[in-house]
């Protein structure tokens, strides 16, 4: 904050302001909230600080010499909005406002790494987010810089889920969107568990792809959807958020082309990006004979359809629209030129894994 505005609100206060960093600690000591925002104030000693900036366990603070009034908080809260928010906060609704705050809640706390946090009582959204929702994490990357009315979004994400809907901003370009678990009544009710799990899996899938080319057909661009299995938004809904983030960049670092990204399809690639690059690398270079063998296109789209069919050869020979032969005939070539044949499943493992990583490695 640059000295002139300094000097402006020291004159509205009537006595020195100051910019201060303040721990966690400190701020919680005086009685702040364990999960303060911008704009939270506390009284200490006899002056107040007013919150600009939370970072991990640090605040950047505004401190008053002076106790401020109910009424001046409220000005000088105003004040160090940027004029852009205020000016578009004058149009908010009730819903926008709660959930705008919301959303900003959620980025703080996955900030400051705490992903357990539960939702504090404080915000009024609290009361409908005791029912299991489904949440879906969609990510815009549109060329423009126009930014998507909170309204007409909410609208149409009403149309295709259903009334019974929140809509959370959480950064630019960035919403989560909760539909009711209502949705998944139409799966039928099979006895075992695992294939129950594995229908509601497709089930999701499936609302997913349709949220991603309802927005792509509505809004144009590119957008990026991840959906996750329903929860409780009271108690795990900034876990949610941070999982099904980090399920989007593993999808878009390991699957380039897709826009749709499932949590429970990502496992592996989890465990592959936590690996150190040199480790990584150490292994390609010793794996992999022939440098150029995954740069053939054929090569690669065989192996892609092979592990998305369960290395079922007669269902990835049909995806592929190729004679049953023809699938045997690529799959004896493979295993010539590297040794490994990908009907065992000890080397469809190996290939498997060298071919994510040749994903990734070639765009460097």
């Amino acid at each position: 904050m640059n000295k002139s505005k300094l000097h402006q609100l020291a004159e509205l206060a009537g006595g020195p302001v100051e910019v201060v960093v303040v721990g966690r600690g400190e701020w919680t000591a005086s009685g702040g909230s364990d999960q303060p925002e911008a704009g939270d104030s506390v009284t200490q000693g006899a002056g107040s600080l007013i919150a600009v900036s939370v970072e991990g366990e640090e605040l950047q603070a505004l401190r008053f010499a002076k106790a401020l009034t109910p009424l001046e908080y409220e000005l000088f809260k105003w004040v160090l909005q940027p004029s852009a928010s205020r000016t578009a906060a004058i149009g908010f609704t009730d819903t926008e406002r709660s959930a705008r705050r919301l959303g900003e809640w959620v980025e703080t706390s996955i900030g400051s790494g705490d992903l357990r946090a539960e939702i504090p009582d404080r915000f009024e959204l609290g009361n409908r987010l005791f029912d299991g929702m489904i949440p879906f994490l969609l990510i815009s990357e549109q060329a423009d810089d126009r930014e998507l009315p909170y309204g007409e979004l909410e609208k149409v994400f009403r149309s295709f889920l259903s009334d019974d809907l929140l809509l959370i901003p959480i950064r630019e370009r960035e919403w989560l969107v909760l539909g009711s678990d209502r949705l998944l009544a139409e799966v039928e009710s099979i006895e075992e568990d695992i294939i129950e799990m594995d229908e509601t899996k497709e089930a999701l899938a499936q609302l997913a792809t349709g949220l991603h080319q309802m927005f792509t057909e509505e809004w144009g661009g590119e957008c990026h959807v991840a959906v996750g299995v329903p929860i409780i938004p009271t108690e795990s809904l900034v876990q949610t958020v941070a999982s099904l983030r980090e399920t989007v960049y593993l999808g878009r670092k390991f699957h380039m082309g897709m826009q749709v990204h499932l949590p429970w399809m990502v496992h592996l690639e989890r465990l592959l990006n936590g690996i150190p690059e040199a480790t990584r690398t150490r292994f390609m270079e010793e794996m992999v004979g022939r440098p150029d063998l995954f740069t053939e296109p054929e090569t690669i789209s065989t192996l892609d359809a092979f592990f998305a069919m369960d290395c079922n050869v007669s269902e990835t020979a049909k995806r592929l629209y190729i004679h049953r032969n023809t699938l045997l005939y690529r799959l004896d070539k493979l295993k010539q030129e590297t040794g490994l044949d990908v009907r065992s499943f000890n080397d469809a493992v190996l290939v498997r894994i060298m071919l994510l990583l040749y994903k990734v490695t070639k765009r460097k």
